[in-house]
């Protein structure tokens, strides 16, 4: 639910005009779309966009992995640590760091037991769950939490009570599902909920809630979601468009219920393929688009002729360059935390003194003019300020340090993100040697000869 409120509304795009016949195969571009990922983890194995979204793109791009068969590569290994280290908020992100550590087959158990403890207390027995712990009900976020514990094996008890919970609560009149059930009234069906209420259910497809089937729901939500599909184009959106995000989520959600070869499935498909930039992202700099569609993409196993880890469609990607028939380490990739400047690694600007006067101005190098400059996360050193018309960062710097941040240079045609980094450091101590004057060094050199002199004498007495 967090995930849904920050992005939902900026992923949406224009109508698009993506056909079967224009469509390259789906493989390919998931070689394309793995290079963007792997190329693009962050220096602490986690993938990040926009702030507080780290969970649930980092989660996803594991995913990606486990689905590609590529769980042998640093990439992949450092993407589970950072899972495992690393502590969920909300419901949404608890359920998918569960999701895919369960598939990376890493021990859940802890992590589904506090998520059971989140239930709200809105039904007896407990069987739904909100945006964050005790939040009052949210349909995606009872779709996802009961398949984070499905796919942990975790006991449950109320799981009976959980999944007829989420079948009570669908629109009967189209089959779809409301983001929540208010007190009184109704709330109309939406493209999300009803993905994430379709993947779940699907686990129970053999089962009933009293006279219900869970293969009869499946079926309606499915034709519901359907209906959502824009034509021409083949994409999902809750407006006149069809979205990245929405369109991805109804693709997995129509394939796990539908198959891969539904009408429906093959155009969204075609969608998908035909919005991948040439990078081989969705949304350039947003992991969070790229990571969810790449994890939506049907599991296979690529390829891996070297056994490194990274596929050999992706190692003969321009991103990658390397070579499928020869091992690559970890520190030769371009990217994946340590060479992409600005983006994966920070751009270290001029060092500032403290306590005296800084200033250093940023650049713009892409888009048409005018620019702007913005700072969207982090902090510049105490005592200075970014202009943001001229992108000037200007000051007297009073802590010593380190300081990370990110600006966005916003243009008259498109945005780019930036990373960078001052450092305030001590004013450095002179380490040259002051030069005598010419008297003093006659003195020295008077008093040197004088000094071998009288060691020579001593030595020749001694001798004798």
């Amino acid at each position: 639910m967090e995930m849904k409120r920050l992005r939902l509304a900026a992923v949406c795009s224009g109508i698009f005009t993506a056909t079967a016949t224009m469509a390259a195969p789906i493989d390919d571009t998931r070689l394309k779309a793995m290079a963007w990922l792997i190329t693009h983890q962050s220096g602490d194995g986690s993938w990040q966009g926009a702030p507080g979204l780290e969970m649930a793109e980092t989660a996803a791009a594991v995913e990606a992995l486990v689905n590609a068969g590529m769980t042998k590569s640093d990439t992949y290994a450092k993407g589970v640590a950072w899972l495992q280290n690393h502590e969920a908020y909300s419901t949404d992100a608890l359920a998918r760091q569960i999701i895919a550590l369960a598939r990376s087959g890493r021990d859940t158990s802890d992590l589904a037991s506090r998520l059971i403890t989140w239930r709200n207390d809105e039904a007896s027995p407990q069987s739904s769950w909100g945006a964050y712990d005790h939040y009052s009900t949210s349909y995606p976020d009872t779709a996802m939490a009961l398949e984070a514990i499905k796919t942990s094996t975790a006991s449950y008890a109320e799981e009976g009570y959980s999944v007829c919970n989420i079948v009570a609560q669908r629109n009967t009149g189209n089959g779809g599902w409301p983001y929540f059930v208010p007190p009184s009234g109704s709330q109309p069906s939406q493209i999300l909920p009803t993905a994430y209420s379709l993947i779940v259910l699907s686990r129970y497809n053999t089962s009933s809630c009293g006279s219900t089937t869970i293969s009869s729901v499946l079926a309606n939500g499915a034709a519901w979601l359907k209906t959502q599909q824009k034509t021409p184009g083949g994409g999902f959106g809750e407006g006149s468009a069809g979205t990245v995000l929405e369109s991805a989520l109804a693709y997995r959600a129509l394939t796990t219920v539908l198959g891969a070869s539904d009408p429906a499935v093959v155009n969204a498909e075609n969608f998908l393929i035909a919005q991948q930039q040439t990078d081989g992202s969705w949304g350039g700099s947003d992991a969070l688009l790229t990571t969810q569609t790449l994890a939506a993409i049907p599991a296979t196993t690529l390829s891996d002729t070297d056994s490194d880890g990274l596929p050999d469609g992706t190692e003969t990607q321009a991103l990658l360059g390397t070579n499928p028939n020869v091992p690559d380490a970890f520190g030769l990739l371009k990217g994946n935390g340590r060479s992409i400047s600005g983006e994966t690694t920070a751009i270290t600007l001029t060092k500032a003194i403290v306590d005296q006067p800084y200033a250093t101005t940023l650049t713009a190098s892409n888009g048409t003019p005018p620019y702007s400059w913005l700072l969207s996360s982090g902090d510049l050193p105490d005592g200075l300020s970014l202009d943001n018309s001229t992108g000037q960062i200007s000051g007297t710097p009073t802590s010593l340090g380190l300081y990370n941040f990110t600006y966005e240079v916003l243009a008259a045609d498109m945005q780019t993100s930036v990373t960078s980094q001052i450092e305030v450091a001590e004013p450095t101590e002179p380490t040259q040697v002051p030069a005598l004057p010419t008297w003093a060094m006659l003195l020295m050199g008077g008093l040197l000869s004088f000094i071998m002199r009288h060691f020579k004498q001593n030595q020749t007495r001694d001798l004798r």
